[in-house]
């Protein structure tokens, strides 16, 4: 059996026309909260740093930079925009793919899009498409590549951007093939670079390399039909979970992804790992509110307990910067407990490095969470205040978890501030609007350009 040949059979069959109406939807919302976080993003210096790199390449004009709204060659655009939609780690998850999926594919999609001229029809069918390569292939080969240091946005991403490129592009089940089997090379990224600008560059590169095998393969560029699953490819370079090819195939549109188990958005723009003890660390502070308030001089501890396994994960104990902050259990609690709220504005050097913070975080004891545990993100916290006074939170399921889900008044809202906040609060509502009809867009170069001030 040839495990990509039967992807690509998936790829190329699947039609807008045989997409049920709450699948439709569900698609909306990915791409809307992608692109919200992509614009909120522009302001971080690594989204500057890598269009202002694009922007001295040249190349012809097909696709737009959000940042500075210049264009150059869609796969540049791509990168460009992926790294911005990855630069505050506000983006969407699948625990799947366990992976940030959208950043490598609405990227891809956009910008191979306007250079298409592709309606918003194609660009969901395309994203529906990718998100079941990129899941269902992180499924099938477990969470061993993750473990091994392997960044799945990237690995996984590039496998799914490529689908959702080549099914744009409309390539027959031999291109797409190929364009699979050249992402399979294309793929890289590690988790020695998070909490640096090289993490979010992870996703750009996806998004471009996605770009990059579909348009190879559309011109007959080759690579091995068996890059998946055959003597030294994809998954043997990237996991042990080498004998799961059918249940792969047998899964793909069966559910699809966005309908089960869906989607993982979040509320705060950090590292998904600390989630549940942000809501845990909210919800103590609103108790300490009613006992006296809050003053970082006054607590003699804070108690956190967290399942076991966010330890290979949170590794900044001491962070020194905004970026680190993203990845740092103490840093992500401590705000919480002191700020009363975990936005954009909490993740600058200068909150994270500030004094009351840092003395805080040196009374932090992180134990971790015993018993039956029901959610991975499952956190308790607990300030311990001078004279005996404490005040304790919980969380069992983090806001933006599929079994506690973000209203779509929520996204919406956090669309709002994102784009509201960076252009202007009337492109905000005006590109909301288009988003939410995506599907009667005809060219998704409207769209683009309405996000020009």
């Amino acid at each position: 059996m040839n495990e990509l040949a039967e992807v690509a059979k998936f790829v190329c069959g699947l039609k807008y026309e045989d997409l049920a109406a709450e699948v439709v939807e569900a698609a909306k919302t990915p791409i809307i909260d992608c692109l919200g976080v992509t614009v909120a993003g522009l302001e971080d210096d690594c989204s500057r740093i890598a269009a202002e790199w694009v922007e001295s390449l040249g190349g012809k004009e097909q696709a737009t930079v959000f940042y500075g709204f210049g264009r150059t060659a869609a796969p540049w655009a791509a990168l460009a925009n992926g790294t911005a939609a990855h630069a505050l780690d506000y983006d969407d998850v699948s625990f799947r793919m366990m992976g940030h999926p959208s950043v490598a594919l609405v990227p891809a999609i956009v910008a191979l899009g306007e250079l298409l001229s592709s309606s918003g029809r194609d660009c969901i069918t395309s994203y529906v498409a990718g998100l079941e390569v990129a899941a269902k292939v992180g499924a099938a080969l477990g969470g061993n590549s993750y473990m091994l240091g392997w960044h799945r946005t990237s690995t996984m991403g590039a496998l799914g951007a490529a689908a959702s490129c080549a099914r744009l592009m409309g390539l027959g089940e031999e291109q797409t093939t190929h364009a699979l089997g050249i992402s399979c090379s294309l793929s890289n990224g590690i988790r020695a670079n998070f909490g640096t600008m090289t993490k979010p560059l992870h996703a750009g590169m996806a998004a471009m390399n996605g770009i990059i095998a579909a348009q190879l393969a559309s011109r007959g560029f080759t690579a091995n039909p068996d890059a998946l699953y055959g003597e030294n490819g994809f998954a043997r370079a990237f996991s042990d979970d080498t004998d799961k090819a059918e249940e792969l195939l047998a899964t793909l549109g069966e559910p699809y992804e966005l309908m089960e188990p869906g989607l993982s958005y979040k509320p705060y723009p950090c590292c998904r790992g600390p989630q549940g003890a942000i809501d845990a660390a909210l919800a103590a502070r609103e108790e300490a509110l009613k006992g006296g308030g809050i003053d970082a001089a006054e607590i003699e501890k804070v108690e956190c307990r967290v399942p076991g396994w966010l330890r290979s994960v949170l590794t900044y104990h001491e962070p020194k910067s905004g970026l680190e902050g993203k990845f740092s259990l103490e840093f992500c609690v401590t705000a919480a407990l002191l700020e009363g709220k975990v936005g954009v504005g909490q993740f600058r050097d200068e909150v994270v490095t500030s004094a009351p913070v840092v003395e805080t975080m040196a009374r932090f004891d992180w134990q971790d969470l015993e018993g039956e545990i029901t959610s991975p993100f499952a956190s308790e916290v607990v300030a311990h205040f001078k004279g005996g006074r404490t005040a304790v939170g919980k969380a069992e399921k983090p806001l933006g978890e599929p079994g506690n889900p973000m209203s779509e008044e929520q996204i919406h809202d956090k669309y709002l501030e994102c784009v509201g906040s960076i252009i202007n609060p009337d492109v905000a509502r005006r590109t909301l609007e288009m988003l939410k009809g995506l599907d009667a867009l005809e060219d998704v170069n409207e769209l683009v350009r309405a996000y020009r001030a």
